[in-house]
């Protein structure tokens, strides 16, 4: 079981892979060809802890259901399922080895929704949604009688803890191993690394759970030795010592599928010259969003104005019946794909998977979250404020309606370039790049050019910070060169007292 999924024989061309280093003038010339560059040799072991749990979760949580189901549920779990896209792509990576004593990095790919106990319950309450939002009679119906979970889950949780166990002890045992007759890749007595895909800091970090029914506790084991992916984490920066970075969250489902219809081109001549927002301006007692932030509140008051370009809908727990009736109209991947611009306000944190989402469906985002960057995924290898609109949020909370038509009244041409830089960075934030989690994406009849590059990035990266010691979230992944100002390391920044161009021209800052 230790072997499974992930695992197994290794695989892939070398040969190509060290082409596409190759390429272009050195290849150093950018900060993802030098990741790519020092991360060749390396290797990765990747594997299950469980095939199989008695929570056994049915349904398709992978998917996202209609807007009025996800509506009355606050959240969809499709958005944190990233793991279970990236098990097939890391079959075929060529670093990929099937003896974990030769891994510099152990990469778990459990999608926790059967191993994490909290994870379970999460992901069946927002497939089998109460009638009424306050009740959790069916969620406890389930838990109590149908999967014991709470005895199931002390087991799981034990067996995790002594599985984990006995493939660190296999692992450790060869790396500190004298004996010079033993063959191995790696020096004696270096230290693998682990990986783990969380799909949120919340869901790992925060389950109000008895200690033995906390998956944490098992993989507290080897906390020293981690590292940890999260799509995001608190305002105040990572509650968990060993998150090192951000991965995209997984895009819409209904948005995934229209890239796939079209293979990978968007139909700008469909869009219509507007801004679009869908989304909770205020939750009651499941959402970390207890009150309206001031961008949202100031959002408000584009929502009902699509008359003027603005095709704004902003929800709140205080709806009468015909105001949601009326939201439920408005499909909100629709939306994204009939839209230049898409709103990207901050909320429970200052990322969002609406980011993700709006550039799947070419509708530029208009973001207005100051600490958004230290939340990006792959900065060093994406430009990612090439193909955005960045807002400062007190610029944003002056004056809504001004900025709105700042919005709209950009250029053709820069409107042209915005998409030009999105189209290209695409595949880098997509995860859901074919219909199932479980197919290959460049298979017979498919252009692999429109498979996704995000669990490359994200292997680079780890393998990259684990040859450098670099495990600090907020830090550039490459040092910085003088010489070059244009080089993309990697670095945050923050928009608080910033003024663009196109926004002072308006004279709104």
């Amino acid at each position: 079981a230790l072997a499974a999924g992930a695992g197994g024989d290794g695989g892939g061309s070398q040969a190509g892979w060290r082409l596409g280093v190759k390429l272009g003038r050195s290849a150093e010339d950018t900060c993802a060809q030098q990741v790519k560059a020092a991360t060749i040799d390396m290797k990765f072991y990747a594997f299950d802890l469980m095939l199989w749990t008695p929570f056994n979760v049915k349904g398709k949580f992978f998917e996202d259901r209609k807007d009025s189901a996800i509506l009355g549920a606050k959240t969809t779990t499709s958005q944190f399922m990233y793991p279970m896209w990236l098990r097939a792509p890391m079959r075929a990576d060529p670093r990929r080895t099937a003896k974990p004593t030769d891994a510099d990095l152990m990469v778990m790919t459990d999608s926790f929704v059967d191993v994490s106990p909290f994870t379970a319950k999460f992901v069946y309450h927002t497939l089998n949604p109460e009638k009424d939002a306050a009740s959790w009679a069916k969620l406890g119906q389930w838990w109590d009688a149908e999967v014991q979970g709470e005895q199931s889950g002390r087991l799981v949780v034990a067996e995790a803890r002594r599985r984990l166990a006995t493939l660190k002890a296999l692992v450790d045992t060869d790396n500190t191993a004298a004996d010079p007759s033993v063959s191995r890749r790696k020096p004696a007595g270096t230290k693998t690394k682990w990986a783990y895909l969380l799909p949120s800091e919340w869901m790992f970090s925060h389950d109000a759970l008895s200690p033995d029914l906390k998956l944490s506790s098992a993989l507290a084991d080897v906390a020293e030795d981690s590292m940890t992916a999260v799509t995001d984490f608190d305002d105040g920066g990572p509650s968990l010592a060993a998150i090192v970075t951000t991965v995209p969250f997984t895009v819409h489902s209904a948005i995934a599928a229209r890239l796939l219809a079209s293979g990978g081109a968007v139909d700008y001549g469909a869009k219509k010259m507007q801004t679009f927002f869908k989304g909770t301006g205020d939750r009651g007692v499941e959402g970390a969003l207890k009150q309206l932030v001031s961008v949202r509140q100031s959002l408000r008051q584009l929502s009902g104005s699509k008359k003027h370009g603005h095709a704004v809908f902003v929800s709140s727990d205080g709806m009468s019946k015909e105001e949601v009736r009326r939201l439920e109209g408005v499909e909100y991947a629709a939306g994204m794909a009939e839209s230049t611009y898409c709103w990207v306000p901050r909320g429970d944190n200052p990322t969002s998977r609406r980011m993700f989402d709006a550039l799947a469906a070419g509708c530029i985002p208009v973001v207005v979250s100051d600490d958004i960057a230290r939340y990006l995924p792959f900065r060093w290898a994406i430009e990612w404020r090439s193909m955005i609109l960045q807002v400062p949020e007190a610029v944003f909370n002056s004056d809504p309606e001004g900025v709105a038509d700042a919005v709209l009244a950009l250029p053709h041409k820069v409107v042209a370039s915005l998409r030009a830089r999105m189209d290209g960075a695409r595949t880098s934030i997509l995860w859901n790049d074919r219909p199932e989690p479980r197919e290959a994406c460049a298979t017979e009849g498919r252009d692999s050019e429109a498979c996704s590059k995000a669990p490359q990035l994200y292997l680079d990266e780890m393998l990259y910070r684990v040859k450098t010691g670099n495990f600090a979230v907020d830090q550039p992944l490459c040092k910085p060169r003088a010489s070059d100002p244009r080089f993309n390391h990697g670095a945050v920044w923050n928009a608080e007292k910033s003024c663009p161009p196109w926004l002072k021209m308006s004279k709104l800052c």
